[in-house]
């Protein structure tokens, strides 16, 4: 089993459908089964594959927010949930893609998990209890190194950091790279690596991409994709019916990008 995170100190770089469009890929084309885990209180990959009305039945008593165990006036305590029960099985009608949808209360997840033991790994110990069998995890987590992307850290093989080529999003790389490693350290059982940068939203007529992408990739921070994401609005579009655009738009230059993406993924990973 694989476990990536995906994440970026600055929002709004496609984080969110990075991790959508490559669990529906790795599933519908390259026969994979995926469990997608919502860490972002913004719950934008949840409603990627389930509708509102979904997530307003489940909410109060199967998320991500009960797995961690935040007090929320229920039973919910870590110890007590069963992580299976915050799975929602062929998400969105796509055959062994499942999820674990977020809550808006992860806004205050540092605060509930304040005075919890060992808080950083609430997630690894549901996760090691419950055993469950998938070939990839992907975890899409919010712009910072609070606890929620720490529990994700903390279980990931893999970090990768979508990035949109302008000076603003890039600048906070190398300090996402150091905390990283530094954080790491007070670690021992986390061996997590950075997979490597995807570049995304990225408009081939502006020539700030084409001199941000040159700099990153001559600055060997860490290793970047060779495909690039373009600015695409069909990608965006596809959320308004909550699925992935790989099922909406399976042949749009996004999807066409993020399949040419997997494929070098995979092949990352397999070296």
């Amino acid at each position: 089993m694989t476990t990536i995170s995906f994440i970026n100190m600055k929002g709004g770089v496609g984080k969110t459908t990075s991790v959508v469009e490559i669990a529906a890929l790795l599933v519908k084309e390259h026969r994979k089964k995926v469990l997608v885990i919502d860490l972002d209180p913004q719950t934008n990959a949840t409603l990627s594959f389930i509708t509102l009305d979904q997530w307003e039945k489940i909410k109060d008593t199967a998320t991500i927010a009960d797995v961690l165990g935040m007090n929320r006036g229920s039973s919910s305590r870590e110890e007590d949930f069963d992580i299976n029960d915050a799975i929602i099985s062929n998400a969105g009608g796509i055959k062994n893609l499942d999820l674990i949808p977020s809550h808006l209360e992860l806004t205050f997840l540092d605060l509930d998990l304040g005075p919890v033991p060992a808080r950083e790994s609430v997630l690894k110990n549901q996760l090691d209890k419950a055993n469950l069998q998938y070939d990839f995890i992907l975890i899409d987590c919010p712009p910072n190194l609070t606890l929620a992307p720490q529990n994700a850290l903390i279980i990931s093989d893999y970090i990768i950091v979508p990035v949109v080529p302008e000076i603003f999003p890039a600048i906070g790389l190398p300090l996402l790279v150091n905390r990283v490693r530094k954080w790491k350290k007070s670690f021992r059982d986390c061996n997590v690596e950075f997979l490597g940068i995807i570049f995304t939203k990225v408009d081939r007529r502006y020539t700030i991409h084409a001199e941000q992408m040159d700099a990153l990739r001559r600055k060997k921070i860490i290793h970047c994709f060779s495909t690039v994401i373009p600015q695409n609005t069909q990608v965006s579009k596809a959320v308004a019916q909550s699925k992935p655009a790989t099922i909406v738009f399976p042949h749009c230059s996004g999807v066409e990008s993020y399949r040419n993406l997997v494929k070098e993924i995979i092949r990352k990973i397999e070296e």
